[in-house]
């Protein structure tokens, strides 16, 4: 017996082991999107990455999960563009997008929307401590910035409430494109963030005010590089949840009930994301945002 523990402890070593390998070169694992000769999309495990030429240094539009993600993102995005990184954008708070920020140089320019700021400091108080507080965002905006570097100008729009309440969209102006961070999941589930002041409701009137922006090509925060019609299609979907959301208010639907009974279509071809001992970005999850949100009991 004693050796069968002892062999059996052996084999939970080496899986685990084997994860830990297999989890380090995933997260090491990136892929290079070209969108145009000045602006490259990068993607792995967290959310896209947005890197521009701009002349005079490179410009980075989130940073991943990871401090050895951020480390490679650097090497691969400098490697594209031949420049130093001059800039960070945080399109919101949330780890997946932030938390790469402290492999870059301490005192470069670090951009968020003040709401962004406060939920950092108020949610993620304990990631931002040591070195890593010097990654922090150290220039926020309310509803809009503009910002030059070398021939390139970014216009920097917290278009409303979504995701969370401080997220920012990106409009990289000469390569006509915007990166949405996660007001806009392509194929995917969302992570709606009611306690960071996401809402279902004002999400469709915020994807409004994206569409107005002159663009041709779309980063999303998860998912493949796309255009208006992927942003439209979503938007059809937010508006979907939050009829449901507010007719199962009005019923007194339970959310179990909702749930279970919900006539969600524009999900069609839609993708789950697990994320491991946190939660399931899934159709029931949406579905019970939605409910939660609408009979203002949210967290039940």
């Amino acid at each position: 017996m004693r050796r069968l523990i002892i062999g059996l402890l052996g084999v939970v070593v080496i899986l685990g082991l084997a994860t830990a390998a297999l989890l380090y070169t995933q997260l090491r694992s990136l892929n290079v999107v070209r969108i145009t000769n000045d602006l490259h999309m990068i993607t792995g495990l967290g959310g896209n990455v947005g890197v521009l030429k701009t002349g005079v240094g490179t410009v980075i539009v989130d940073s991943m999960t990871f401090k050895m993600q951020g480390e490679r993102i650097r090497e691969l995005a400098e490697s594209l563009t031949g420049e130093p990184t001059i800039a960070i954008i945080n399109t919101h708070y949330h780890l997946d997008h932030t938390h790469g920020n402290p492999a870059f140089p301490a005192g470069i320019m670090v951009v968020s929307t003040e709401k962004t700021l406060a939920h950092l400091r108020a949610r993620d108080a304990d990631y931002w401590q040591g070195d890593a507080a010097a990654l922090m965002p150290n220039q926020t905006f309310a509803d809009q910035e503009t910002l030059t570097f070398g021939n390139k100008t970014l216009h920097l729009i917290h278009p409303g409430r979504g995701h969370t309440d401080g997220d920012l969209v990106v409009l990289f102006v000469e390569d006509a494109t915007v990166h949405l961070g996660d007001l806009y999941f392509n194929r995917m589930y969302p992570n709606i963030d009611l306690e960071a002041g996401g809402s279902v409701q004002r999400w469709g009137d915020t994807l409004d005010a994206v569409l107005a922006l002159d663009f041709e090509h779309v980063i999303p925060g998860h998912g493949e590089l796309a255009n208006a019609a992927g942003i439209e299609q979503f938007q059809r979907f937010i508006r979907q949840l939050a009829l449901i959301g507010n007719t199962a208010a009005e019923g007194g639907t339970s959310k179990a009930d909702t749930i279970a009974t919900a006539a969600l279509t524009e999900d069609a071809g839609y993708e789950a994301m697990e994320i491991p001992l946190v939660m399931g970005l899934n159709r029931n999850f949406v579905i019970g945002r939605a409910w939660e949100e609408a009979t203002g009991q949210i967290g039940e």
